[in-house]
């Protein structure tokens, strides 16, 4: 299809030129800085807040500039911009360092999913930098918590899984349904299109319809009186009555009909497309045997029984042919023979009888190649009836019954033709559209739906091992071993980052933090903080501490 019948909003189905304008880009990157630069001004520190803002306004760059040829290698370098800084520098998914990468990512990753229709290497991509953060997470939290941060890291693992398959993933599905949308709307043009040259075709097909029914009408019609004047020139050729140069002439005469009536049939094919119909076709059987006497055929109509009911005018011009058609074959294969056409009304049908004996004259050239057969076989079928013809008793007999309640003229539409065609192929593209989209539904998912399990298991098992008996918690003295203290301890901590909503421990402290069995404003979770393997801090923290720290 001209890519002029496609609509301008169609991105990514057709192929247009680019525009070399490089304003939209611009506009892109400053509209992603804008959360960078906000994030950036909250930062205490002037060298760590401008190598923040130079930093991420050079990502964010190489985003926009290479995103055209490096699509799949820019949404990932967005992705590691966002788990590097929540893993490494939090380190925690639940507060991370910046929003700014988790959004650029979000924007790119739904343009990622209007420009590609590769799903695999994507998700495989993805899968990678993902997975590459693991260890990474694992790592960070386990040099910072001891052996316990070893399930930390993996718990802040999952938990950026999710994240990012919310904040990258569902934008890109967002981008690819909206890409599927438009491929539908270019199969719908194309459906246009196709219906629109089907159109053009049935117009077509009328015409050569037309021309068809004109040149059967010539070849019935002309052919059959051109047969009578041929068959009283040679009346008159044989005739005694006349001079030798009369019969000569009469002789030229027939000889000329012959060659005219031939040179029709070679022509009949190429009528001009835009000539004048017909006229109205004749039905007068009776009349038609009469102009065949009167030119010297021996034919005798037989007497019938009236219609019950007048018959349908399909059924009256099919029998007008056949009768002209029998008597054509007639005067032309079997000259000097007896005919006999008989109309046989029956109840719903008619049948029509021309049998003809055998000639009593040598016939003369054949010509023609069948063509009237052929067509009054076609004209018999249209109607539903059946066309019979063959030798009988020495002669030749045509029989054709004609059913009254006769089905429409026209031949069946095709069922290869365009229009069917153009349906197929838009429920193809439908098909096929759903498909992709379900396939790429299917594994983010599948892989959301099985960390969201192994992290409410995570959770679980940690919820029910964290929690610190309060009387426990006040019989372990200050300057006790690490040893002793961690044998009256529950094996796992709170999943979380509760110190940086507290003060902060003495220098090179490590701290353990449990929630107190019994949990109160006054008493929600305990601290301990151990330096040289000795306990040098222990306190409960009420809830006032975190409203405070999260203020």
């Amino acid at each position: 299809m001209p890519a002029a019948h496609y609509p301008a909003w169609m991105p990514g189905v057709i192929d247009r030129p680019r525009s070399r304008s490089r304003w939209p880009q611009a506009a892109l990157w400053v509209a992603l800085t804008v959360p960078l630069a906000l994030e950036a001004a909250r930062l205490d520190h002037a060298a760590v807040r401008w190598a923040e803002l130079v930093g991420g306004g050079l990502v964010l760059g190489a985003a926009v500039v290479f995103f055209d040829r490096f699509p799949v290698a820019t949404l990932c370098l967005l992705v590691a911009a966002a788990a590097v800084p929540a893993l490494v520098l939090t380190p925690t998914v639940t507060d991370p360092a910046g929003v700014w990468p988790f959004l650029a990512a979000a924007v790119f990753g739904f343009r990622a999913g209007r420009r590609l229709d590769d799903t695999r290497s994507v998700l495989s991509s993805l899968a990678a930098v993902v997975l590459a953060g693991l260890p990474v997470s694992v790592l960070v939290d386990g040099s910072a918590r001891g052996g316990f941060g070893l399930l930390f890291g993996l718990y802040d693992w999952f938990l950026l899984v999710l994240v990012l398959l919310i904040v990258v993933l569902v934008p890109w599905l967002v981008g690819r349904y909206r890409r599927q949308r438009a491929e539908l709307a270019a199969a719908g043009w194309e459906r246009a299109a196709l219906l629109e040259r089907q159109q053009r075709l049935e117009v077509e097909r009328a015409r050569l319809r037309e021309r068809a029914r004109i040149a059967r009408d010539v070849h019935d019609s002309l052919g059959h009186e051109w047969g009578l004047i041929a068959l009283r020139a040679a009346a008159f050729e044989v005739s005694a009555d006349l001079p030798e140069r009369h019969r000569a002439a009469a002789g030229e005469l027939r000889a000329g009909v012959a060659e005219a009536t031939e040179r029709l049939r070679e022509f009949i094919g190429v009528l001009h497309p835009d000539g004048e119909p017909s006229p109205r076709e004749r039905t007068d059987v009776a009349g038609l045997v009469e102009r065949a006497a009167g030119a010297g055929v021996d034919v005798v109509l037989e007497p019938s029984e009236p219609p019950v009911e007048p018959l349908p005018a399909p059924v009256e011009r099919a029998a007008h042919r056949v009768v002209q058609e029998g008597l054509t074959n007639a005067a032309r294969h079997a000259p000097g023979a007896a005919v006999t056409v008989r109309l046989e009304h029956r109840t719903g049908s008619t049948v029509v009888t021309v049998a003809n004996g055998p000639a009593s004259e040598r016939p003369g050239a054949a010509t023609g190649g069948g063509h009237g057969l052929v067509g009054l076989a076609e004209r018999v079928r249209l109607l539903g009836g059946a066309l019979e013809a063959g030798p009988r008793d020495g002669g030749f007999a045509l029989v054709a019954t004609l059913p009254h309640d006769a089905p429409p003229a026209d031949p069946p539409a095709d069922p290869n033709g365009s229009g069917g065609e153009s349906d197929r192929a838009r429920a193809r593209t439908r098909g096929e559209a759903r498909h992709r989209l379900a396939r790429a539904v299917r594994a983010p998912a599948l892989a959301g739906l099985v960390v969201a399990v192994l992290t409410t298991a995570l959770y679980a098992l940690v919820g029910a091992n964290n929690s610190l008996a309060p009387a426990v918690f006040e019989r372990i003295p200050v300057g006790a071993s690490r040893t002793e203290v961690e044998a009256q301890l529950p094996p796992f901590q709170i999943l979380g980052d509760p110190e940086r909503m507290l003060p902060a421990p003495p220098r090179g402290a490590r701290c353990r933090y449990h929630w107190s069995d019994v949990q109160s404003d006054e008493q929600l979770f305990f601290r301990l903080c151990f330096a040289a393997d000795r306990l040098v801090v222990k306190e409960i923290v009420p809830r006032s501490a975190i409203s405070a720290g999260a203020e």
